[in-house]
């Protein structure tokens, strides 16, 4: 059997048999040059990875969608806290160990930071006094802050600054610019603002003892360094020297009084001291009235006479008093006759009262009343006028006033703030140390008033 198998393969193959079996194999040959490649990249074996395993690919595209959506809310969030160039929420504000939120639509306003100088008082320990529309912080007598209702000013130990913002003076609160307490605590506190999350921080500064591990607070001061200064009080007049030509020794008690305060009551047509009030320390004045019976307060009354006592030593023989204390009702029948006076002109009473204001008060509203002011005049005068302002007396009084105790009450640049035109002739008793102030600083008293 096998030899007849060999002998089989052995028989060669036909022509025929030849040609069929090579078109069989070109039937069968492939050009390679034309099968696609085959990609062994990283790109390619992942892809032939997720093919293979569908649901692990699916779940991680799921969460590289929400990382992308995450950093696109992220993104978002950052362009509009851009935009809005603020953290908007609540300042939580911390005093000591105490601390407090306040609402961010009741202390940012206008884009200014506001806190609570009340509160700060009663942490620190400031001293507070005023009234309801005016609020004065006192650390000690150099060291002081005022601020009034309504006012974009402030008082800096006895200075008057921009306040950078409107203060809101009550009874309950006195809201004030945080940058301002910044530049005007210079020593005492530390303050901290964090935008990032609407935290403001004050802290008193403390110190050691050398001997004990005892934390002291530091006293706290006020300054005016970073302001510019509007309005001023000269400081530190206690220690001036004044030059008299006289002893004025036995006077001294009046013209420089203890308790000045009691000297600096205002009386304007926005301050009336009223029908009732009348002064219960009057002494009639011994110095040269032409024989007119005129008084004032008994310290401005000793003050004057001291004054015209050195007046009338320095050469100035022509001068004497004419006005001083009227009671209301004398008040009363003098605006009275000067609108009269001015009815009989052809004006209708609204007009005569108005041009009777310009130069008089009102019933109530005479500083006249106070029994601190007086009219001065000279021989060569028929009447108050502004020629007073060319005699030697306006002169000396320009000059030494203030050392009695005395102010010019209604000065020619103050016409706006006292309510009054220029009235060389009319002076106030302050006492001294304020009468020096308002002299150095060259305010009017309402000024003055409000910076202390």
């Amino acid at each position: 059997m096998e030899n007849k198998e060999q002998d089989r393969n052995d028989i060669p193959l036909s022509e025929e048999e030849i040609k069929i079996l090579k078109a069989s194999v070109n039937a069968e040959k492939v050009d390679r040059s034309k099968l696609p490649h085959y990609d062994n990249s990283d790109r390619a074996k992942l892809w032939r990875y997720i093919k293979k395993n569908k649901v692990f690919a699916t779940i991680c595209a799921v969460l590289a969608l929400c990382v992308a959506v995450t950093l696109i809310l992220c993104v978002v969030f950052a362009v509009r806290k851009a935009m809005d160039g603020e953290n908007k929420d609540d300042f939580t504000v911390i005093l000591g160990d105490d601390r407090y939120t306040a609402k961010y639509k009741d202390v940012m306003r206008d884009g200014v930071l506001y806190v609570d100088m009340r509160k700060i008082a009663d942490y620190t320990g400031l001293t507070v006094s005023g009234s309801k529309t005016s609020v004065k912080f006192t650390y000690d007598d150099d060291n002081y802050l005022r601020f009034e209702n309504g006012n974009d000013s402030a008082v800096i130990n006895g200075s008057m600054v921009e306040l950078g913002g409107v203060a809101v003076v009550n009874e309950k609160i006195c809201e004030v610019p945080y940058d301002f307490l910044t530049k005007a605590v210079g020593d005492g506190l530390r303050f901290t603002l964090d935008r990032e999350t609407n935290t403001i921080k004050i802290m008193r500064r403390m110190y050691t003892t050398d001997d004990k591990d005892v934390f002291i607070p530091k006293e706290i001061h006020f300054y005016t360094d970073s302001f510019t200064v509007l309005m001023g009080i000269a400081q530190n007049t206690n220690d001036m020297e004044y030059e008299y030509s006289i002893d004025v020794s036995a006077f001294m008690s009046s013209i420089d009084p203890k308790d000045q305060n009691a000297y600096l009551l205002l009386a304007n047509k926005q301050n009336p001291v009223g029908a009732d009030y009348a002064p219960t320390d009057l002494k009639v004045l011994e110095c040269n009235t032409k024989g007119k019976r005129i008084s004032l307060r008994y310290d401005a009354a000793i003050a004057l006479e001291a004054m015209m006592m050195e007046m009338i030593s320095d050469g100035i023989t022509d001068t004497f008093v004419t006005s001083a204390y009227r009671s209301y009702s004398y008040q009363v029948g003098l605006f009275e006759g000067y609108i009269e006076d001015h009815m009989a002109e052809g004006m209708t009473r609204e007009e005569a009262e108005a041009a009777a204001l310009e130069y008089s008060a009102r019933p109530g509203t005479s500083e006249h009343q106070t029994g601190l002011c007086l009219d001065f005049m000279t021989e060569d005068m028929s009447d108050l006028d502004e020629s007073f302002e060319n005699t030697a007396a306006f002169r000396w009084l320009s000059d030494n006033a203030y050392k009695y105790g005395f102010i010019l009450r209604y000065p020619s640049n103050k016409v706006d703030t006292t309510g009054y035109k220029y009235e060389p002739w009319h002076y106030r008793f302050v006492g001294r140390t304020a009468a020096t102030e308002i002299y150095n600083s060259g305010l009017c008293l309402e000024e003055y008033l409000t910076l202390n």
